[in-house]
């Protein structure tokens, strides 16, 4: 299977500084009535586990080059103890050890020869604060080339339940039978069926007209006032925008959805303007304390997914819309009017485009930012934004694995040269959670946003 652009780009774009993979932190609770040995337990059943589904079992047919013409073939000989490894902390360590942990995970890239993907079972984590349960965690890397955040968060899901009775449930590695399915139905082997040529051209052509329209509208209303909608390349230079190193900081927190949704109802404003304007607020803060805040308002790009409901497919799709984060601003509730408006403009004009047209608009969208990687200068020119903000829908309720559990779910995202720090949360059971990803070498105590975003909260609530 051939590799669409939105699939290859996010391997055209890897360096050693720059892997391309994300996933997500999920952390459990051993279930009642069990011993110490338990996620030994789990982890030969599931490593006994080798029947794997698509796409798991697909390796790069020309793993290296960056302009190759990229392709998925069958691996008909998958190495399950490479891909699914047990570690375990030191005895009883907590959330900052197991944080550490997944930052020296996430700073190595996956092997191109083999399967796109890791799955790390981690043992020995100390009970949560108020509770006495031992916790384990399971840490999921996939390259973005495979699944974007919101199809890996499917595929995780999958292999979770809301009944706390079910036992022997599948490894995520064999919960995507649908896909493969669905695949082999619609195609050869894995192959899906294409249009046909001129139908593409058709396509790409009617996409491209679309793409420069709207781009050209989009200048004209913000040249004229109309429009709060940023553009690329109007994101001033900052210290978050410089070249990265391949070592990576990510820490993580939580905050009440109940909390969330009733300062967004105050301002009359959704949920994700509300977690835009905390990481606003947070970025806003990190950089005035080092005397390092620009004049112009910041930037964010924001990722928007197109996947249907009911699409479990790998693969990217994909469109960005860019906030105005209203960083020049010193007053929370006119900086959350900024984000909202921005935001709201931005997405009502993606989502009235055809899904081909969506695709390639946020293709042209992301271009500045892919050619920059390709031809080495990210990081050197002006930034086309100045940080990504990534929000990832999951379940409502509690899900277990075995009867284990779920606690918490913290999507785990990815770089690029000259973006430095990458906002991601994900929703679940009553909790919104937020992992922020930075350049461990260029961002120093990026844990102290945490405590920014806290205040981004409050502040937003004492201005409702």
């Amino acid at each position: 299977m051939v590799l669409p652009i939105s699939d290859a780009a996010w391997l055209m774009v890897e360096s050693p500084e720059t892997p391309q993979h994300a996933g997500a932190l999920m952390v459990f609770e051993y279930p009642d009535e069990t011993d110490e040995r338990w996620v030994l337990r789990l982890y030969d059943r599931f490593r006994n586990a080798t029947d794997l589904a698509w796409p798991f079992n697909q390796k790069l047919k020309h793993p290296y080059g960056r302009f190759k013409r990229y392709s998925w073939v069958h691996d008909p000989d998958v190495d399950l103890d490479y891909h699914f490894r047990l570690s375990a902390l030191p005895a009883q360590s907590g959330d900052e050890a197991l944080m550490d942990h997944i930052s020296r995970l996430h700073s190595v890239a996956l092997d191109r020869t083999r399967p796109l993907w890791e799955i790390h079972l981690i043992d020995n984590i100390g009970p949560a604060e108020g509770s006495n349960r031992p916790r384990f965690a399971m840490h999921a890397k996939f390259h973005h080339s495979l699944f974007d955040g919101v199809g890996s968060m499917r595929i995780l899901q999958r292999m979770f339940t809301d009944d706390s009775t079910l036992r022997d449930m599948p490894p995520p590695w064999q919960v995507s039978a649908k896909a493969q399915k669905t695949k082999q139905r619609d195609g050869v082997d894995g192959v899906e069926k294409r249009p046909r040529s001129h139908a593409k051209g058709r396509l790409a052509a009617g996409a491209v007209a679309t793409t420069a329209r709207t781009l050209s509208t989009q200048l004209k209303n913000r040249r004229n006032g109309y429009s709060f909608e940023a553009l690329p390349f109007v994101a001033p230079r900052s210290s978050l925008n410089i070249r990265v190193s391949g070592a990576r900081r990510t820490v993580a927190g939580s905050w009440s959805l109940d909390r969330m949704l009733s300062a967004a109802k105050a301002l009359d404003v959704s949920l994700n303007d509300v977690v835009v304007a905390m990481s606003a607020h947070a970025v806003r803060a990190y950089l005035v304390e080092r005397g390092a805040l620009p004049a112009q308002p910041m930037t964010a790009m924001i990722p928007v997914s197109i996947r249907a409901e009911n699409d479990d497919a790998n693969g990217n799709a994909l469109s960005f819309v860019i906030a105005d984060l209203g960083t020049n601003l010193t007053e929370p509730g006119a900086r959350i009017q900024r984000i909202s408006t921005s935001i709201s403009d931005s997405k009502k004009r993606v989502m009235s485009m055809a899904r081909v047209e969506q695709i390639s608009y946020g293709l042209a969208i992301a271009s500045p930012y892919l050619i920059a990687q390709l031809i080495g200068l990210g990081g050197y020119g002006p930034p086309p934004t100045n940080l990504v903000i990534s929000n990832v829908p999951g379940p409502e309720s509690t899900r277990f694995l075995d009867g284990a559990p779920l606690r918490s779910v913290y999507p785990v995202s990815l770089l690029a040269q000259g973006q430095g720090l990458n906002i991601t949360m994900a929703s679940y059971d009553g909790q919104m959670q937020f992992v922020l990803t930075a350049c461990r070498k260029s961002l120093p105590n990026v844990e102290s946003m945490l405590g920014f975003m806290e205040d981004g909260l409050a502040t937003l609530e004492a201005s409702a």
